[in-house]
C-alpha cells in the first residue's frame, strides 16, 4: 500500500483469491538491496532503544495505545543490534540557505502529510514544499503528476524552486 501504482495488482490479488484463480505473481524485485538501503538510513538515525527491556515496555503501550496494530510497530529490530554509533540529532530551523524544496504526496503512508507541514513551518523561508495530490511515498519520479514532476525538474536544473508553497491540482 506504499504506493498507488499496486492498487491495481493488489484488487487482482483479492479478486484471485476471493474466487479460486491462480495467484498473478510480481516481478522480482531486489528486495534485499531496497530493504539494506533503507535500514542503512533507518537504524542510523538516533533514538533506537538498546535494551530488550525497553523494546517490551513499548510493545506493551502499543498493544493498548492502538489496539488494531498492536505492539508491531515497536517491537523489536535490526537497529536494536545496529553496529555503527548513531549519529547526532540534526535540528531543523529556519537558520541557514533557503534552498530546500520539499516534495509530499497528500496520501504518504510512511511520512504522512501532517508531518510535511510540520517540517515546512520549521524551515520557514528556507524551503518551499509542493503537494502531489496522489498516494505513496517517494513522489519523484513516482507520480505522474505534472505539476509536481515540473517543479521539481526545475529544481533539479536550475536550483529555482516555486515563488510559493504549491498544491498541484489532479492531472486532467
Amino acid at each position: 500500500m506504499y504506493s498507488d501504482v499496486v492498487f491495481a495488482n493488489l484488487a487482482e490479488l483479492w479478486h484471485n483469491l476471493d474466487t479460486n484463480q491462480p495467484l498473478n505473481r510480481p516481478p522480482a524485485t531486489d528486495a534485499d538491496n531496497l530493504m539494506s538501503a533503507r535500514l542503512t538510513v533507518a537504524c542510523n538515525n538516533p533514538g533506537w532503544p538498546e535494551q530488550v527491556r525497553e523494546y517490551q515496555r513499548d510493545v506493551a503501550v502499543d498493544r493498548i495505545k492502538y489496539p488494531m496494530l498492536g505492539g508491531a510497530a515497536a517491537n523489536i529490530g535490526p537497529c536494536a543490534f545496529w553496529p555503527n554509533e548513531r549519529r547526532e540529532r540534526v535540528r531543523i530551523n529556519d537558520r541557514g540557505p533557503a534552498n530546500v524544496l520539499m516534495v509530499q504526496f497528500e496520501r504518504d503512508p510512511g511520512t504522512p502529510l501532517a508531518g510535511a507541514k510540520k517540517m515546512r513551518q520549521a524551515f520557514g523561508q528556507r524551503a518551499t514544499i509542493v503537494t502531489d495530490p496522489g498516494g505513496g511515498h517517494g513522489v519523484y519520479p513516482r507520480s505522474t503528476n505534472l505539476c509536481s514532476k515540473n517543479a521539481v525538474t526545475t529544481f533539479l536544473l536550475t536550483g529555482a524552486r516555486p515563488a510559493k508553497d504549491l498544491a498541484c491540482t489532479p492531472n486532467i
